[in-house]
C-alpha cells in the first residue's frame, strides 16, 4: 500500500492507523451517521473499527484516509478508496465527518486528495449517494461529479424506500472543471 501525507490550508490528510478506531467508531454510531451511511442494523463498536482498519491498511485495493485539522491536530473526518484492479485507475469513494460539518472541510479534503490522484495514474472515481443525502450531493456535484444513474429504491432503512444517486468523475471532467476554475480567478 502506497503511504499518503497531503497538507491542503487547513488541513493534513493522512493514513489511518489503528489508534483511530475509536473516534471512528463515536463517529459512525452517531445517529446523523448512521442514516447517512451505515443504516441502524450494522453493528459499530471500536473492536470492529480496528479491525476494519487492520483490514484496509494490508490491502493494496484499499486507501483509508484520516482528516485533521492542522490548527487543533484533531481528526475531523475520514475518506475511504475501494481500488477495482490492481491499479489506482478506478475508485469507489466513501467519506464521512465527523462533528465538524458546515465548516468546508470535506470539500477542502476531497479537492486536495481529487488533485493528487488525477495528477497521478487515477483515471475515474465512482460515488453513491443516498436520495435525501443532499449535502453530500451538493459537495460532489462542485467537485464536478456527474449524476450517472439512479438505482431506484435501492435503500431501506427500516421505514421507507430511497433511491441511491450513483455519481462518476473523470480525470478529463477533473482537469476541465480545474481549469474553469482558474479561469473564473484568472488564475491563468
Amino acid at each position: 500500500m502506497t503511504k499518503m501525507e497531503l497538507e491542503f490550508e487547513r488541513l493534513k490528510i493522512r493514513d489511518i492507523s489503528v489508534s483511530d478506531a475509536s473516534v471512528i467508531a463515536q463517529w459512525k454510531s452517531g445517529p446523523l451517521f448512521r442514516k447517512m451511511s451505515t443504516g441502524t442494523a450494522t453493528i459499530i463498536n471500536e473492536g470492529n473499527q480496528r479491525q476494519d482498519i487492520e483490514k484496509s491498511s494490508s490491502s493494496p485495493n484499499e486507501s483509508y484516509l484520516m482528516i485533521i485539522e492542522k490548527r487543533s491536530s484533531l481528526p475531523v473526518g475520514y475518506v475511504r478508496f475501494n481500488w477495482m484492479g490492481g491499479t489506482r485507475q478506478f475508485g469507489w469513494l466513501r467519506f464521512g465527518l465527523g462533528a465538524e460539518s458546515g465548516k468546508g472541510y470535506m470539500q477542502e479534503a476531497l479537492s486536495g486528495i481529487l488533485d493528487h490522484l488525477f495528477d497521478r495514474e487515477t483515471y475515474r472515481i465512482d460515488a453513491e449517494v443516498y436520495e435525501y443525502n443532499k449535502k453530500s450531493l451538493k459537495l460532489l456535484t462542485a467537485l464536478g461529479f456527474k449524476k450517472e444513474g439512479v438505482r431506484r429504491q435501492a435503500y431501506f432503512d427500516e421505514n421507507e424506500y430511497y433511491d441511491i444517486y450513483v455519481l462518476g468523475l473523470l480525470r478529463s471532467d477533473w482537469i476541465a472543471g480545474s481549469l474553469e476554475a482558474k479561469r473564473s480567478l484568472n488564475l491563468n
